[in-house]
């Protein structure tokens, strides 16, 4: 079998030491029929946002993991005090916390078992499972009326040592019968490129029971998966971004389509690490916004401080010929190409304005703000682009920083503001939302924003919050509090 060494590596940053996570109490729980509503856990008719911390200690084991979710209220913002701590040693979830389990590597959220309230499903791609380290388990945290309770697992089909079974993980209607499925990234045993995809398809029981499941050879090293409609039918769609075979250098991203019988797969995009799928044309056709931050000395079809791409939608899947590429060199992109900068480490896709047109954020967690002397090394921006019927536009583009109007904090020497990005309708007033982290916030503790979307300014000015690991019961030592968001 391959070496595990392309499986991402950690930040080399200290472990924390955090308490045994515990499900705490939601006070104020919904009495009415549950919204439906993705992300939404309580069903409350407001999406919650799930912070994912795979580096904290739980029980003195470091980088067992743990999942903060702040429960989404009427006032448009998610509140910390209203919340649920998610760990292996959290009452009735599946396992126990052992060092370097990596609980919350990735994050994902769907009805799995159709009941009106969304579930939050959760990835330990280190977890040991019988004699196999670094196996991997998914286990489904079951949303309800009081909030995310008791767990279940989703079964590893193929436990080895070394799969790291959840590496990647997407949720969707793939099959487009009504009941939502899982599709899991892990290294398998065989074949030149081991790495397989698997499709778990739906409906899913707290009892352990799920669908029948199909593996496919993953195109790519190290998968990682984005699931979004493209073509604008009622199946959902696959993104697969990673590694070239036999490659430490080339990336590449892959479209699968959904169809009744699962996956097929389509057409190879540009190079990308990052993946976001939403209609910024309002064509009624899902466009693929991908993230490659790498530098060309690292990636050679990449650009000097990073860039994203847009393909776009079409009846058919990704057009083979609408495709843009941009830079912060691009006429209109505020600020500059520089070494180091990150562009495209992140990106999120929703329509933060309410025209009917998805915007396009996209986080630079490495840019750097001012000049000598007074410069700030990787305090980190997002940038923001409008939808248009014609397509992406750079007319009013925005460049925030915790410098920007209304924004809390101040930007910061390697606060990497930008690190991760997620869109989801928090407020539900028909404009999406912004969550963004700051990866090392406050001496690596991290932070996250949450920036109401706007009419006019994309983001609200005046309503703007932000927190950190202390108001969702994490310590404030490195956990990698945000590297994953789900809502």
């Amino acid at each position: 079998m391959r070496s595990p060494a392309r499986v991402p590596a950690r930040v080399l940053l200290p472990a924390a030491t955090l308490a045994a996570g515990l499900l705490t109490a939601l006070p104020g729980t919904a009495t009415a029929a549950p919204s439906g509503l993705s992300g939404d856990f309580n069903g409350d008719g407001h999406r919650d946002v799930a912070i994912s911390a795979p580096a904290a200690t739980v029980g003195g084991k470091s980088w067992a993991g743990q999942v903060a979710v702040a429960y989404g209220t009427a006032s448009g913002s998610p509140d910390p005090a209203r919340r649920t701590l998610i760990s292996q040693n959290s009452p009735g979830i599946p396992g126990e916390a052992e060092k370097d389990d990596e609980f919350g590597h990735q994050i994902a959220t769907a009805d799995l078992n159709r009941d009106g309230y969304s579930d939050l499903v959760v990835t330990s791609s280190r977890e040991k499972v019988g004699s196999h380290p670094d196996s991997g388990t998914v286990v489904i945290v079951w949303g309800s009326s009081s909030g995310l309770s008791g767990g279940t697992t989703v079964d590893n089909p193929q436990p080895l040592h070394g799969s790291y079974f959840g590496l990647g993980l997407a949720a969707g209607d793939f099959t487009g019968d009504g009941k939502p499925d899982l599709a899991v990234s892990a290294q398998g045993d065989t074949g030149t490129n081991p790495f397989k995809i698997r499709l778990i398809r739906g409906p899913f029981s707290k009892s352990g029971a799920t669908g029948s499941l199909t593996s496919y050879a993953a195109p790519l090293e190290a998968p990682t998966l984005t699931a979004g409609r493209v073509n604008g039918d009622s199946k959902s769609d696959l993104v697969v971004t990673g590694r070239k075979t036999n490659s430490d250098r080339l990336g590449a991203a892959v479209y699968y389509k959904g169809t009744a019988s699962g996956l097929t797969k389509g057409a190879t995009l540009r190079a990308g690490t990052t993946a976001a799928i939403g209609d910024i044309d309002g064509d009624g056709y899902g466009d693929i916004a991908l993230g490659n931050p790498d530098e060309p000395d690292e990636e050679p079809s990449g650009s000097k401080g990073g860039e994203v791409s847009v393909v776009y939608g079409t009846s058919s899947g990704p057009s083979a010929t609408r495709r843009t590429t941009l830079t912060q060199s691009s006429a209109g992109i505020p600020g500059a190409s520089e070494y180091g900068d990150n562009f495209g480490a992140s990106v999120a896709v929703g329509d933060l304005d309410g025209d009917g047109r998805a915007d396009l954020a996209a986080g630079a967690p490495g840019e750097s703000l001012g000049s000598e002397p007074d410069l700030i090394l990787s305090a980190g921006t997002v940038t923001v682009l409008r939808g248009a019927a014609s397509g992406l536009t750079t007319a009013g583009a925005l460049a925030l920083t915790q410098d920007s109007p209304g924004i809390p904090g101040a930007a910061e020497s390697i606060d990497n503001f930008g690190a991760t990005l997620l869109a989801s309708d928090i407020g539900a007033d028909g404009r999406t939302d912004l969550t963004v982290t700051a990866s090392q916030e406050n001496d690596d503790a991290g932070a996250v924003w949450h920036l109401p979307g706007a009419k006019d300014s994309l983001y609200s000015t005046t309503t703007s919050t932000s927190f950190g690991p202390s108001k969702v019961g994490l310590s404030t030592k490195y956990s990698a509090f945000g590297s994953s968001l789900a809502g």
